[in-house]
């Protein structure tokens, strides 16, 4: 037994022999050497240091490699300044490598490490790593600091690790965006990262919020985020975060935005702009659509707003939304010189207007709008086809309270020019579309006018009342003082009767002769008084309705006829008139008045076939004579006739069809 002992001691006293020299050794410059030759022998190929410190009295222990450089022969070497690496005894018993922290300082990395180590064989209760930079594909870190609780390796680059993590970076650039001054302090557990703060400088807003993401559910939930003084202009790439928003769509990731503010900030792009917004948004999920959201609201307000060609000052908004509703609870904002003000209701297929409200409104309607009322063309500017495409999808429009005052409205189109000022409308439980009909369907509105002038013809405060009860809709009251004569009319038309069957009554003291310019579609200069009167009925609710079903008659007296142009000229401009539309009047100095006689114009409509009998003139040497008839079911069925003769030169023009035939019987006896 004494022999067995002899040599035990022997062992212990050998082991602690070399104990003590490694120690001294690694006192010395010779620690760098021994501290590679140890690594060399445990297996650890192409680790080498350029220097050892170590502390045996700090508890847990420490040591210090410098300049450690691991060289790989199917990867990129990994280099560092330095690592501190602080253990405990007790990690000496249990398999791999294991520390109570890990720091690892000035690391440049072009890919992400990978360890080849089985899974948990290297941890640390606290991994640091700082003076970091990163450059890997979508993401670029500069001067980084990333901090991880309880991580240990496993096939993943960057490892697992559970408990508190932090971010700090000076420049982060993420799918081409550059990130400054980031900051992410949060918790990761098992089936869920916390993230208690967020602060980062994009696009010259200072953002900051709290978030959480559900792993399991794929569900991102931001509880807050604010954005101040953020500005993106009309260079702004958004190419990159479409295709970025395309792939989180097609990953199956929701977010639940529970409050967003953007303060200050300012937005610039081709079709539209905002300056000095303040916008605040909650209960908003993505990527749910704006008739999907559950109880979100948002409220907007800014120094200028513009969409497409339209400018609006000062508006303040509040928005409600709710499964297939928005609520509007409130708009106003000042424009074209006015203001306005509304609260609404919106679905997929209804705006309901509980109050409209425009004062002091100036619109010069452009003449691609206006062509497009008139049906004269298809949609051409991005508003034009939103407004269409709203319209078309539209099912019902109602305005509970309408008022309209001291406003103004100019059309500059060639083909219907005019201005009409002073408006004022007032209007209480309109139903203006119904089942995509548009009409009065129900309630009552008043309008009126100061000075209007529509083409060449000039009305002084117009007046029109009309009211609708279950589709039957009345004009009661039609006054339209046009210069020094009157134009009064009704109108009975039931919107809730198949065909929609209405009947029209008008009549006319004194009226400007030059509106028959434009009722026939041909150059008349005429100055002088007409009374008239008229009455129809038709079928109104489709074109071919009213072209099988128009019925009525116009009467028009003719008093003080005068031409305002030469007979010669008039007689020139009816020959070179290729069709049955109105030419503007020469603005010209007109000669000295001729006077005319003209025959009283009576038309007559049956089932949509118009009969116009023979219309004479008769000036000092000018005769004409026009008549003619129309069929509304057949365009080209149409046949009129304009004889005129000046002394010797006889003119007959004829419009049959789709074509013209003139004949010029000229002095000199010669026919064109």
């Amino acid at each position: 037994m004494r022999f067995f002992a002899k040599i035990l001691a022997t062992l212990m006293i050998l082991l602690l022999m070399a104990m003590t020299i490694i120690v001294i050794l690694l006192h010395t410059r010779h620690s760098a050497a021994l501290v590679n030759t140890l690594l060399k022998g445990a297996g650890y190929e192409g680790i080498v240091v350029a220097g050892v410190q170590y502390s045996l009295h700090s508890d847990p222990l420490h040591v210090r490699l410098i300049q450690p450089d691991w060289q790989r022969a199917d990867a990129p070497a990994l280099r560092a300044e330095q690592i501190d690496l602080w253990l405990s005894p007790a990690t000496f018993y249990q398999r791999g490598w294991h520390f109570n922290s890990l720091l690892i300082q000035g690391v440049n990395l072009e890919q992400l490490p990978t360890i080849e180590l089985e899974s948990g064989q290297l941890s640390a209760r606290r991994l640091a790593v700082t003076k970091l930079t990163l450059s890997v594909p979508g993401l670029q870190l500069a001067n980084a600091r990333l901090e991880l609780d309880n991580w240990q390796n496993s096939p993943q680059s960057w490892g697992d690790f559970s408990g508190d993590f932090r971010l700090s970076a000076e420049q982060i650039i993420w799918h081409n965006q550059t990130l400054q001054q980031v900051l992410l302090d949060g918790e990761h557990k098992a089936q869920a990262w916390t993230l208690y703060g967020l602060s980062l400088n994009w696009q010259g807003a200072r953002f900051h919020g709290q978030a959480e993401y559900q792993t399991e559910q794929q569900t991102l939930v931001i509880h807050q985020l604010t954005a101040n003084g953020l500005k993106i202009d009309k260079d702004f790439p958004i190419q990159p975060l479409s295709e970025l928003s395309a792939q989180a769509r097609e990953s199956g990731l929701s977010v639940d935005l529970r409050r967003l503010d953007i303060l200050d900030s300012s937005l610039e792009h081709e079709e539209y702009s905002a300056n000095h917004a303040n916008l605040a948004l909650e209960n908003w999920h993505w990527p749910g659509t704006l008739w999907q959201q559950q109880d979100a609201r948002l409220s907007l307000g800014a120094d200028t707003l513009r969409w497409h060609d339209l400018l609006l000052d000062s508006p303040l908004t509040e928005l409600h939304f709710s499964p297939e509703q928005i609520s509007l609870k409130g708009f106003s904002a000042r424009m074209l010189e006015g203001y306005l003000r509304a609260e609404a209701t919106l679905t997929p297929e209804a705006m309901l207007l509980h109050q409209l409200e425009l004062k002091g409104i100036r619109w010069v309607m452009p003449e691609a709008i206006q062509a497009w009322l008139m049906h004269d063309s298809a949609p051409q500017t991005p508003l034009q086809a939103h407004v269409d495409q709203w319209w078309r999808q539209l099912a019902t429009l109602t305005v509970d309270q309408l008022s309209v005052g001291y406003s103004q409205l100019t059309g500059t189109y060639a083909p219907l020019p005019f201005q009409i000022s002073d408006i004022n409308l007032d209007g209480t439980g309109l139903v203006l579309l119904r089942q995509g009909q548009p009409g009065l369907w129900q309630g009552e509105l008043n309008a009126g006018a100061g000075f209007t002038h529509i083409r060449q013809i000039t009305l002084h405060d117009p007046l029109l009342t009309m009211s609708s009860q279950a589709g039957h809709w009345q004009i009661t009251r039609l006054n339209l003082p046009i210069e020094e004569g009157l134009l009064e009319g009704s109108a009975d038309i039931r919107l809730s009767e198949a065909g929609w069957p209405w009947a029209l009554s008008l009549t006319g003291d004194s009226l400007p002769s030059q509106m028959l310019s434009h009722w026939l579609g041909l150059p008349l200069p005429l100055q002088g008084k007409m009374d008239i009167s008229a009455q129809a009925s038709g079928l109104g609710q489709f074109h071919r309705g009213l072209a099988y079903s128009l019925d009525g008659q116009l009467n028009a007296a003719f008093r003080q006829q005068s031409l305002t142009q030469s007979e010669a000229s008039l007689l020139q401009g009816w020959q070179n008139e290729t069709t049955l539309a109105v030419t503007p009047l020469s603005t010209g100095q007109p000669p000295a008045k001729l006077p005319v006689t003209l025959s009283p114009l009576k038309l007559q409509a049956d089932r949509g076939r118009i009969t116009m009998q023979p219309l004479t003139l008769q000036g000092p040497q000018l005769k004409a004579e026009l008549k003619g008839e129309w069929d509304l079911a057949t365009p080209s069925g149409r046949d009129i006739e304009l004889k005129a003769s000046d002394g010797c030169q006889q003119l007959t023009k004829r419009w049959h069809k789709h074509q013209q035939d003139t004949a010029l019987l000229s002095c000199e006896r010669n026919s064109i």
